[in-house]
This record gives structure tokens, C-alpha cells and sequence, in this order.
């Protein structure tokens, strides 16, 4: 478990099936991911299953500490030793917790615990043009853009640019 001041992010497990379920089939969380939906719960399920063994990620449900209640979820996928990076990604699917700092508190213990814990050099992460909030919370955090992906994948019907941001360790600790 990692603990932060107001949440803490534990592995997910088959409990938190519904929550991503949920979360993800709303349009309005949807809308910033890149999902094939709808999703099932049998489904994630099986996702669960076969993503929980795999060593190149790390999957997070994030938790209120005041009453344990799920409220988002976020990881690190390809999670690559030898060149010290991963990719970090996170939602905070409960839309009554949207815009009151979680995600900020959230992405900092998720950082910590890549560079501290798993001792990685560099964080990025894919982030939609158009998703102003995801990227000022990872500018804020010191990530900075690294480049402009155009048309780069084809998701709610059309091609859509994306940013690639990232943050090194020597910037995070200074």
C-alpha cells in the first residue's frame, strides 16, 4: 500500500471490478481515454487476470483513507528495467472527486513510487492535445512536453493528436 495525505493506491483486485467497469463506460470519464468500449465486467475479469502476473506493469486502485472507498485508478505499463523508464497513466473515475486535487496527490505518490521504490530514471505518458486538465496536473508535477504525435491513434472516431510528456528523476527530486 502507498500512503499519500488523503488516499492511498493499492494493487487492484477482483473487488474493484465494477468500479473500472463503471468508470469507464461513463461517456463523460471515457472521453479523455483511449478504451475500446463498453467493457464488461467478465471481461476485465479476464484483463485482471493476465495483466496481474505481468512484471512490466503496476495497476492501482486509488483509495479514500477515510473510508477505504475507491475513487480512481492509475499504474505504470511498460515498465522497462533496463532502460529505467515506464509509462505512467491515471484516472479518477468517481466524478465527485474531479477537480479537488486528488489526481496532483495521486501522480506524486505514483512518482515517488517509481523512482524511489522501483528506482526508474524517466516517467512518461501519452496525453490527448485537447485534455487541458491532464496536462497542466502533469506539468504541475514537472513533466514537460517532449513532442507532438500527429493523427497518432484513430479513437472516438477519428485520428487524434497526443503529446508525449515525460519527467526524469533529477527533476522530480530537485
Amino acid at each position: 500500500m502507498i500512503l499519500g495525505e488523503r488516499v492511498y493506491l493499492r494493487l487492484m483486485e477482483e473487488e474493484d471490478i465494477p468500479y473500472k467497469v463503471k468508470w469507464i463506460n461513463d461517456p463523460e470519464v471515457r472521453r479523455t481515454l483511449n478504451f475500446d468500449y463498453p467493457i464488461s465486467k467478465i471481461g476485465t475479469k479476464q484483463w485482471l487476470n493476465r495483466v496481474s502476473s505481468d512484471s512490466t506493469r503496476k495497476d492501482f486502485m486509488v483509495c479514500l483513507k477515510e473510508n477505504d472507498l475507491p475513487i480512481g485508478y492509475c499504474g505504470l505499463l511498460n515498465i522497462d528495467i533496463r532502460n529505467s523508464k515506464a509509462e505512467s497513466y491515471i484516472g479518477i473515475g468517481n466524478k465527485n472527486y474531479w477537480g479537488k486535487g486528488y489526481g496532483k496527490e495521486v501522480m506524486l505518490l505514483l512518482l515517488n513510487y517509481a523512482f524511489k521504490e522501483l528506482g526508474l530514471n524517466r516517467i512518461y505518458s501519452y496525453v490527448w492535445t485537447d485534455n487541458e486538465k491532464m496536462i497542466n496536473l502533469n506539468k504541475s508535477v514537472g513533466f514537460k512536453i517532449e513532442g507532438l504525435l500527429r493523427k497518432d491513434i484513430f479513437s472516438h472516431g477519428e485520428y487524434r493528436d497526443r503529446y508525449i510528456m515525460s519527467i526524469l528523476k533529477e527533476d522530480y527530486m530537485s
